[in-house]
């Protein structure tokens, strides 16, 4: 072939081809030509016909060549491929050449060829050897390689190719082939099923590919559960929600078993990404009701927990562990919607009644303080609260004893059952004693209310001092009664926890709560509807629309479905400012409720109360009114609530000095607000030309100031602010601070004392003067300046007196620390203080005189004056029975029966009581002789007897032992200075009451730097005094008639008191200057009743 051919020597031209190829070396020398396609156009025809010459060889191929040099390339080529043998031409290879092939001879050339690639051949092969499995075999990879390369130009014909090659290959066996040609094919379903079915397991995997290449989801899953390609499977499962459920079955048959599976970790992970993926799609769709059949299936409820609330399913997670008895979790899911009964009634499935009860009564609260419309007060009624509070105290009862009574107390303090005002006040005392703030708050509001919804009417006013302390007005309240002072011990008690509590909201940047700042935190929480949120800073609010969020804080609330969140700070905010607004708010009703109290027209029995209703108010008032309470829009109401106070506190604590209840007095003027009302007056009382304090305020509160004996710097400073600097009266109270403070200078205090007194008298036109002292008030001052001047006498001898005065100047502080320095037995005579006693002995003798010669001018004195007021005949008697007394003490002041027969020429007489008128004017019946001291003091004795007093003398012990058939009380010195003695002598009946009113004063508000001082006892009761007894004094009889308040509604008595009435006046001589008519028809009224009595 090659010697023949016309290439001759070109086929050289295949070294360079072997060496591109690496089939030699490049460094071999070979000499040939290099390739080119128009140069060597032959060799392809020649490779073609060599092609042919080798392809139609049957069985055995012999290239026989007779030279060497043009068949060496293509003979180099072979070899170095190991395709031929080289032989010589011997006999030996005529004899094999002449030798036929065996089958196995075929078969191994056969299963060569097919290796090689050569399938047709491989065919043929296989044919000759008999070997039909290897033939179809061949046969089918030769279809299989044909159409690999006829596809690109004729699919059709490469697809027939291969299903023949796939239907062959089925029909010996190889399925595995057979379906990769149904793969090739696109046929998958095919595929799968021959994988699947004729297979076995190695290969369901495959199976399961196939069957998902043609969306057979359901088939793949099954297939590759069945393979364990868990990944798969559930990927496949994934595929559509039809399928979703055949994950669950799988997953189902997997859990028996997964404890054992040595890839249960793997499936684990599987198992939660497919259920995820599930109930991701239901979530996508909004198809909750399936997503919540795959969340259950989920291996845990954390993981339950954690998908459900990462999509704010709330309700969802709430129902699941509902089911599964998670309670406590079921309570945190309700805590999260905001639903506080929801997170109640899973607290007490779980057992949690604590929990539970806390929480109920917290909603109540917030049910009955904030919900709509609620201002934080009153609280509201809803008709469920009443069962809300029996639930809560059910379920306290399974928590323990000391707990079912704290939620008693709370929920009876929370219910809308009437309750009585005594109720009230118990369980603000169990608050009390359980520490309970909330309960006492709500406790000591209640109570508020009671006394703010009830009428003037309905106050106790006939109350005496005592009445004000803690355990006297519980007392009253547990009695179901009502007084200014509990009104006020109401109040003090609810301020003190507001107070308590703004403070505490004032103050909290502290590290740490002591356990009183806990206690006022968990009142701020249960008032104000605020739940700790786990996280320090903030608070859950429980009702967003509540009306003590200011806007600001309304703004500043971070919202979360149905829950709000409000930062601690803001909280405290908020509720200052609420809690300041209900302070002024509360405090000026109850302001309005004392103003109304206030102005009742009083009486002996009530003076006490209304004197102490106005230092209430005045408290109050100057509370509301400090920077740290005070409230712009209330500024003018307060003002004139302490305009009321000024003005009605003098004139009606004159009325308890006027009627002699100096006890009282005295409990009134320790009082700080008493001070401070006496300060506050001094502005308000001046005189319009000099600015000066007029007259009248000066001897009300000189009288005052007397009584307490308390004059500190800076009252005195502001007294002198309204005095010129060197009056009188500047000079009188710098002398009395003196005394006070150091007990020096008595004389220059009496002194400036008279000279005050003095000016005031003779160089004031007091017609002319808008407020001038008082004629009462100015007899008062002369009588504690005679007391003062006469206390020097007792180291002399006798002094004397009546009762009243002396119990009245026991009662004033100042003259009972003078009289105690007169008392010191080791004292030295006083030459100053001598003559001063005598010169203001001599003030008072000639003051009095000259008043009483001229009556008119004391009546116009006595109408024009106001404060203290008094009646004209009051004053006329009460200037005689100082006269007597003095004219008695101080030798040379002049003659009892001149000063009598003075005073019966100028009628003096006719204006006073006849039973004492006629005791004195008899004396002048008496013979000169016989008009004596001595008889004069026994006819004074038994006329100040007459109108319900007692002469009183007082004196060393020798001296008094010589008065003999006296109606008189004699008073040692020795008994002077213990002041049980004196009451002793004076009023036994009451003196057992001494040490007790004693001990009070010392725990009074006011104790401090006041000299000590025993206060005057109680009031003679008048309302026992028979009104026909001709003997008891009409005054008395007129007292006792006021004070009859049963009697005034009673015609005897009505009547009984109408006779006295007339004698009084037929007596007095008052009966030809009233209307003729008039009398003429109360002595019918009278005689009209008197006949129907008779009848």
């Amino acid at each position: 072939f090659f010697g023949s051919s016309p290439l001759r020597n070109k086929w050289r031209v295949l070294y360079g081809y072997m060496k591109d190829k690496d089939i030699i070396a490049q460094s071999e020398e070979i000499s040939h030509p290099g390739f080119d396609r128009s140069k060597h156009h032959l060799l392809c025809s020649e490779l073609k016909q060599l092609y042919v010459a080798i392809t139609r060889t049957r069985q055995r191929l012999w290239i026989c060549e007779n030279t060497d040099d043009y068949c060496r390339p293509m003979f180099d080529y072979w070899k170095k491929l190991c395709l031929v043998e080289v032989r010589l031409l011997d006999s030996n290879l005529v004899q094999a050449m002449q030798t036929g092939s065996s089958a196995d001879d075929w078969r191994l050339r056969g299963t060569k060829l097919f290796n090689e690639g050569q399938f047709e051949m491989a065919t043929m092969c296989f044919e000759k050897a008999g070997d039909t499995y290897r033939e179809k075999w061949a046969r089918a990879a030769g279809l299989v390689a044909t159409a690999e390369r006829a596809m690109s130009s004729n699919l059709e014909k490469g697809n027939a190719q291969l299903q023949t090659a796939s239907e062959i290959y089925e029909s010996i066996g190889m399925h595995e082939k057979a379906a990769t040609c149904y793969i090739k094919l696109g046929d998958y379903k095919r595929a799968g099923m021959i994988y699947m079915q004729k297979c076995g397991a190695s290969r369901l995997e495959d199976a399961g590919d196939c069957f998902a290449m043609t969306e057979s989801w359901s088939d793949a899953a099954d297939v590759y559960f069945k393979a364990k390609c868990y990944t798969k499977c559930f990927l496949m499962c994934s595929k559509g929600k039809q399928l979703f459920n055949l994950g669950l079955q799988f997953l189902q048959q997997l859990e028996d078993h997964l404890a054992e599976n040595s890839k249960s970790l793997e499936v684990s992970a599987i198992r939660k990404t497919y259920l995820e993926n599930c109930a991701q799609h239901y979530f996508v769709c909004r198809d909750i009701k399936h997503m919540i059949h795959f969340v259950k299936a989920f291996s845990s409820m954390d993981h339950v927990r954690a998908f459900l609330k990462s999509r704010n399913l709330v309700d969802e997670l709430f129902s699941l562990e509902m089911e599964k008895g998670n309670f406590l979790e079921a309570a945190g899911m309700a805590k999260h919607k905001g639903d506080v009964l929801l997170e109640v009634d899973m607290l007490e499935k779980a057992d949690m009644f604590e929990d539970a009860t806390r929480l109920l009564l917290l909603n109540i609260i917030v049910d009955s303080f904030w919900s709509s419309n609620s201002r934080g007060w009153p609280p509201k009624r809803y008709a469920e609260k009443e069962g809300s509070l029996a639930r809560a105290k059910q379920m306290a009862k399974k928590v323990s004893e000391g707990f079912y009574s704290f939620a008693c107390l709370e929920a009876d303090a929370l219910s809308d059952m009437k309750r009585s005002l005594p109720s009230l006040n118990c369980t603000l005392l169990d608050g009390r004693k359980c520490e309970n703030l909330f309960v006492e708050f709500i406790a000591s509001r209640l109570i508020l209310d009671v006394h703010l919804q009830s009428q003037t009417s309905e106050y106790n006013l006939e109350l005496g001092p005592g009445s004000e302390d803690d355990s006297s007005c519980n007392d009253m309240v547990a009695r179901n009664q009502i007084s200014p002072q509990t009104l006020a011990y109401a109040w003090n008690h609810w301020k003190s926890i507001i107070i308590k509590v703004l403070s505490h909201l004032h103050h909290t940047d502290g590290p740490e709560l002591n356990d009183y700042e806990v206690l006022y935190e968990e009142l701020c929480c249960k008032y104000f509807g605020l739940r700790k949120d786990g996280e320090d800073g903030r608070y859950v609010v429980l009702n967003m629309n509540s009306s003590w969020l200011s806007n600001a804080g309304r703004n500043s609330l971070q919202q979360d479905g149905n829950r709000c969140w409000l930062d601690v700070l803001q909280c405290h905010s908020c509720a200052q400012s609420f809690l300041m607004n209900e302070l002024s708010s509360v405090g000026l009703s109850v302001l309005k409720k004392l103003e109304t109290i206030v102005q009742i027209y009083p009486n002996p029995a009530s003076s006490y109360a209304l004197v102490r209703t106005t230092l209430i108010i005045k408290e109050i008032a100057n509370f509301l009114e400090e920077p740290e309470f005070s409230m712009p829009k209330s500024t003018m109401k307060l003002r004139s609530f302490s305009a009321l106070c000024e003005r009605r506190f003098f004139e009606l604590v004159f009325l308890v000095w006027r009627d002699g209840a100096t006890r009282s007095l005295l409990r009134i003027l320790d009082s700080p607000a008493s001070y401070c009302l006496i300060a506050d007056s001094l502005g308000a009382n001046l005189r319009p030309r000099n600015k000066n304090l007029t007259y009248g305020h000066l001897g009300r509160t000189t009288v005052l100031l007397l009584h307490a004996a308390r004059l500190d710097d800076a009252l005195i400073s502001r007294l002198l602010q309204y005095l010129d600097n060197d009056s009188d009266w500047a000079k009188f109270f710098r002398h009395l601070k003196r005394f006070l403070d150091t007990g020096v200078d008595r004389s220059y205090l009496i002194k400036n004392f008279r000279t005050a007194l003095n000016s005031t008298f003779y160089d004031v036109t007091w017609r002319n003067e808008l407020d001038y002292i008082s004629p009462i008030c100015y007899v008062g001052l002369m009588e504690c300046l005679g007391f003062l001047a006469s206390s020097y006498l007792l180291q002399k001898g006798c002094i004397y007196g009546t009762k009243s005065l002396l119990l009245n100047m026991l009662d004033c502080r100042t003259s009972k620390v003078y009289l105690d320095s007169c008392l010191v037995s080791n004292s030295s005579p006083d030459p100053d203080l001598e003559e001063m006693t005598f010169l203001s002995g001599r003030f008072i003798f000639d003051t009095i005189m000259s008043i009483l010669r001229n009556k008119n001018t004391l009546r116009d004195w006595v109408q024009k004056t106001s404060t203290p007021s008094c009646s004209y005949t009051a004053v006329l008697l009460r200037l005689v029975v100082t006269l007597y007394p003095l004219i008695l003490t101080h030798d040379g002041l002049g003659n009892c029966y001149e000063a009598t027969n003075i005073l019966l020429k100028h009628g003096v007489f006719k204006d006073l009581p006849v039973e004492f008128s006629q005791k004195i004017v008899r004396v002048l019946q008496l013979q000169m002789r016989s008009r004596t001291r001595g008889n004069f003091r026994r006819a004074l004795a038994d006329a100040v007897a007459a109108i319900g007093d007692r002469m009183v003398v007082m004196g060393p012990p020798k001296d008094i032992a010589s008065f003999q058939n006296i109606n008189a009380d004699m008073i040692s010195t020795e008994d002077l200075g213990d002041v049980q003695k004196v009451m002793a002598i004076l009023r036994p009946e009451e003196a057992s009451s001494v040490k007790e009113e004693a001990a009070l004063l010392e725990k009074s508000d006011g104790k401090k730097n006041i000299p000590k001082a025993v206060p005057a006892n109680k009031v003679e009761s008048t309302s026992e005094i028979d009104l026909s007894d001709e003997n008891t004094p009409f005054w008395d009889k007129f007292g006792a008639f006021q004070a009859n308040k049963e009697g005034q509604k009673d015609a005897r008595v009505i009547i009984q008191f109408l006779r006295s009435v007339v004698r009084w006046m037929e007596q007095a001589g008052f009966t030809g200057k009233l209307d003729a008519q008039l009398l003429e028809d109360i002595r019918r009224i009278r005689s009209e009743f008197d006949e129907c009595i008779a009848g």
